[in-house]
């Protein structure tokens, strides 16, 4: 995978972190709309959805960060099974 793709990937989560976080908070604030039961699981849901938008801003801070090299040999290991076949 090269470094373009990873930034890419993470940057995709963010917005569907963010676009959960926001339809969260709009069920949670309109209890007579969506109904109490989907309101107050929404309000659960809303402390775990920041700490991944928190985790997936960090992830894309140090990706950013990290030597295109690096980010290539990580994803290309090869399978323990090829290794074990070879003589």
């Amino acid at each position: 995978m090269k470094k373009t793709d990873a930034v890419d990937r993470l940057d995709r989560l963010g917005d569907k972190i963010n676009g959960l976080h926001a339809s969260a908070w709009n069920t949670a604030v309109n209890p007579t709309r969506y109904g109490w039961a989907s309101s107050i699981f929404s309000a659960a849901t809303i402390p775990i959805l920041s700490a991944a938008s928190i985790g997936q801003f960090v992830g894309s801070a140090v990706v950013k960060q990290i030597d295109p090299n690096i980010i290539e040999r990580l994803t290309e290991f090869p399978d323990n099974k090829d290794s074990e076949k070879k003589p």
